[in-house]
C-alpha cells in the first residue's frame, strides 16, 4: 500500500468553460491552461503517479506538447489510470479538497464524484471530493483562482 499527494493550482481567465472534476461548470470565468484546465483531475493525476513514484503529471503530459493542447482532462486520467495499472498497482481511494470562494460547488459534488469514478473504473464510494473556502485571503480568497490538495491511497498488486 502507498500514498501519493497532488496539488495543482490554475487562474481564473475570461473566454474559457470552467471545467471541475470532468464537468462543466456554469460561470463567467474559466480556468487558464494548456489543456481543459481542469485543476481537480490534475491534482488527482499527480497524486495517483506520485503513489506510484511515476514521476508527475507535467512530465507524462508537458505543457509544451501540442497533442495536448486543450486536451480534456479525463484522457490524461484515464491515461495515469493506464500507466498505473501497467506498473501493478491499483488505486484505493481519492481525497481531495477544492480551495475556492467562488463558484459554490456542493451541488456539483456528486456528479464530479462520478465522473471521476467513472474514468478510473472505481466505485464512486472511493472518490471523496470536499470544497472549502480560505475565508477571503490569498489569491483564492481573491477569486484569483482555484488550487486543489489531493491524496490517492494504492495498492501494489504483485
Amino acid at each position: 500500500m502507498r500514498i501519493g499527494f497532488g496539488y495543482d493550482v490554475h487562474p481564473f481567465v475570461e473566454g474559457r468553460d470552467l471545467w471541475l472534476g470532468g464537468i462543466c461548470i456554469d460561470h463567467p470565468y474559466g480556468l487558464k491552461g494548456h489543456s481543459d484546465a481542469d485543476v481537480l483531475i490534475h491534482a488527482v493525476c499527480d497524486a495517483l503517479l506520485g503513489a506510484a513514484n511515476l514521476r508527475d503529471i507535467g512530465f507524462h503530459f508537458p505543457d509544451t506538447a501540442g497533442e495536448y493542447k486543450n486536451i480534456d482532462s479525463k484522457r490524461l486520467l484515464r491515461e495515469t489510470m493506464r500507466m498505473l495499472r501497467k506498473a501493478g498497482f491499483e488505486p484505493g481511494n481519492i481525497d481531495a479538497t477544492i480551495v475556492t470562494e467562488q463558484p459554490k460547488l456542493n451541488p456539483f459534488i456528486p456528479e464530479m464524484q462520478k465522473t471521476i469514478a467513472g474514468v478510473m473504473d472505481v466505485p464512486v464510494n472511493d472518490i471523496s471530493l470536499k470544497a472549502t473556502t480560505t475565508e477571503k485571503l490569498g489569491f483564492t480568497g481573491r477569486s484569483e483562482g482555484i488550487a486543489v490538495y489531493a491524496v490517492a491511497l494504492v495498492n501494489y498488486n504483485s
